[in-house]
C-alpha cells in the first residue's frame, strides 16, 4: 500500500477515534490506553484528574477529546513548558494548572533538564539511555520548588463536595516519591495511572517489581499495561503505562 495514502487513513481514522493496525508489526498497546482510561473514569465516577508531569497537556486534551467533562488539573515544573500547558488548558472549561514539581517533602531541589524537555527528571540518566532514547543529553540544570499532593490536595478539589480523583503520574522515575508525599490524599483517589520501567532509564528510579509490589500494598491492582517504549533490535519492552484502581476489599 501507498506510504502516503497509509498516513492519510491513518489522520483520517484517529479523527473518529479508530487507529489502523498492521497485524504482522511488533505494534506498541499504547494505541487502547485512552479508551481503557475513558471507560475506567466513567465506571468510577471520576470528578477530577490530577495530571502530574503534565509536559504541554496532551494527555488532558486527550481526555476532553473522548469526553471526560469533570475537572482537569495539570502539573508541569518547567516555565517554558508550562507556558504551553496554560495555553492548551484555556481552551477548555475546568482545566487548571500549575506550575510546581511534586515529591515526597517540601523543598527546593535541582531538576535535570534534558534535549527532550519530556524526559526532564530530578533523577540523572543511566549511561546507556541514549542507546534507547534520542535528544536524552541534559543540557542543563535548574533550582525548582517541590511540594507534596497532600499540601495542596485540599486546593485542587475545592468546590467538589465528593472527590472521587484519578491520579496520573508521568515523572520521569520519581512516581513513588510523588505517593510518598500523598498518602493523606490517597482515600480520595480511587485509580491512578503510573509509569514502571522493565530497564530502567534513569539513576536510582524503583524497578518495575518495586512500583507494582508499593502500588499493591497501597490497595491499588492494575487494570492495564500499556507498551511506552521498547527496542526493535532485542523486541524487549522498556516501559509500560499501567492502569491501577482501588481494591474495594483493601484497606489504605
Amino acid at each position: 500500500m501507498n506510504e502516503a495514502f497509509k498516513k492519510i487513513a491513518r489522520v483520517v481514522l484517529r479523527r473518529f477515534g479508530y487507529a489502523g493496525v498492521d497485524l504482522r508489526k511488533d505494534v506498541g498497546t499504547g494505541l487502547l490506553l485512552p479508551g481503557h482510561v475513558s471507560n475506567l473514569l466513567k465506571q468510577m465516577e471520576i470528578n477530577c484528574v490530577i495530571d502530574v508531569g503534565a509536559h504541554c497537556g496532551r494527555y488532558g486534551a486527550m481526555l476532553r477529546h473522548y469526553g471526560y467533562k469533570g475537572r482537569i488539573v495539570s502539573i508541569e515544573p518547567l516555565p517554558e513548558v508550562y507556558e504551553e500547558l496554560t495555553r492548551v488548558a484555556s481552551l477548555a472549561q475546568d482545566w487548571r494548572t500549575l506550575n510546581v514539581a511534586l515529591g515526597a517533602s517540601e523543598m527546593v531541589k535541582p531538576f535535570n533538564v534534558y534535549s527532550s524537555r519530556v524526559l526532564s527528571s530530578f533523577l540523572m540518566p543511566v549511561n546507556n539511555i541514549g542507546e534507547v532514547l534520542a535528544n536524552s543529553e541534559v543540557v542543563a540544570v535548574r533550582d525548582v520548588r517541590m511540594t507534596t499532593l497532600d499540601r495542596i490536595f485540599s486546593e485542587i478539589t475545592k468546590g467538589i463536595a465528593a472527590p472521587r480523583v484519578f491520579l496520573k503520574l508521568d515523572t520521569q522515575g520519581y512516581d513513588l516519591e510523588v505517593i510518598r508525599g500523598a498518602t493523606q490524599s490517597l482515600p480520595s483517589i480511587v485509580a491512578m495511572q503510573s509509569e514502571i520501567s522493565i530497564i530502567p532509564l534513569y539513576e536510582g528510579m524503583p524497578d518495575y517489581a518495586t512500583s507494582l509490589t508499593r502500588l499493591r500494598e497501597l490497595g491499588y491492582l492494575p487494570t492495564g499495561f500499556f507498551s511506552v517504549i521498547g527496542r526493535l533490535d532485542t523486541t524487549r519492552t522498556i516501559e509500560f503505562d499501567v492502569v491501577y484502581a482501588r481494591d474495594q476489599l483493601a484497606a489504605v
